[in-house]
C-alpha cells in the first residue's frame, strides 16, 4: 500500500513498523533480561513516577513497587536516568497514539502539523505527570534525556517519520529537508511549547505560533 497524508490507516500501520523494529546495537542494553520483568519494573516506575514526582522517585521505591531487590534492577537499568528514558519512551508511545487520534480525519500536512502541536499541549495540560517532567525544575533534565537517547528518540520518530515520509510523497514537505534534523528540531519545539505556560498560554497560542513559524519552515509553497 502506498503511504500519503490521505490515508491514516496506511500511517498508522507504517508506525507499527517503527513500534516493532529492533533497537539498534548503540541503544540495546547490554544485559538481555527476560521481557515481563523488565516490562513490569517499567510499569512500576511509571506508577511511581506519577504519584511521587519524578525528583522525589528512587529506585528503592521502584524496586518495592516491582517486588525486587534493589541490585536486581542494575540488571535491566543502568540507574535512574536510565529507567526514565524507557518510562518516556512509554509514555511518549502513549501520547501518541492520542495524537492520532486527534489528526484522524486530517489532509493537509500544515493541519496535521497545528493540530499534532496542540495534541501534545493538551496532554501536559491534562496530566500531572507531563506537568512535572516539564516543570522549570526538571525541564532541564528530561530536555536532555529525551533528545540524547537514541529510545526516546525513536519514540518521537514513530510519530513524525511517516507523516513527513508522507508528506514528501505528496510534494507538500520543504525540498532538501533531513527528516532526522526535522524530528530533533519539532521535539525541541515540543518541549518549548509544553515548558513555556507564561507564553503559551492557551491552545490559540500554540497554534499561531505553530502556523506562523514551523508551517512556512516545512510547508512547500
Amino acid at each position: 500500500m502506498k503511504c500519503t497524508i490521505h490515508n491514516l490507516a496506511c500511517l498508522l500501520a507504517t508506525t507499527k513498523i517503527w513500534y516493532d523494529a529492533p533497537m539498534s546495537a548503540k541503544s540495546a542494553p547490554k544485559t538481555k533480561a527476560k521481557p515481563d520483568r523488565r516490562t513490569s519494573i517499567i510499569e512500576a516506575a511509571r506508577k511511581r513516577f506519577r504519584k511521587t514526582g519524578m525528583a522525589e522517585t528512587t529506585l528503592d521505591m521502584v524496586a518495592e513497587d516491582a517486588k525486587i531487590a534493589r541490585p536486581h534492577l542494575y540488571r535491566y537499568f543502568k540507574d535512574k536516568s536510565d529507567l526514565l528514558s524507557e518510562v518516556l519512551v512509554a509514555e511518549a508511545r502513549a501520547i501518541n497514539e492520542q495524537r492520532y487520534a486527534k489528526i484522524k480525519g486530517l489532509k493537509a500536512f500544515e493541519d496535521i502539523l497545528v493540530r499534532s502541536f496542540e495534541g501534545t499541549v493538551e496532554t501536559v495540560y491534562a496530566d500531572q505527570f507531563w506537568a512535572d517532567i516539564v516543570s522549570p525544575a526538571n525541564v532541564p533534565y528530561t530536555a536532555y534525556v529525551a533528545s540524547n537517547d537514541p529510545r526516546v528518540l525513536q519514540s518521537n520518530m514513530e510519530y513524525w517519520e511517516p507523516i513527513l515520509a508522507a508528506a514528501e510523497q505528496t510534494g507538500e514537505l520543504r525540498e532538501g529537508l533531513d527528516h532526522q534534523d526535522i524530528m530533533r528540531w519539532l521535539l525541541a519545539l515540543e518541549f518549548m511549547f509544553m515548558e513555556r505556560t507564561e507564553i503559551f498560554e492557551t491552545l490559540e497560542d500554540v497554534s499561531r505560533y505553530a502556523k506562523t513559524f514551523v508551517v512556512p519552515a516545512l510547508v512547500q509553497r
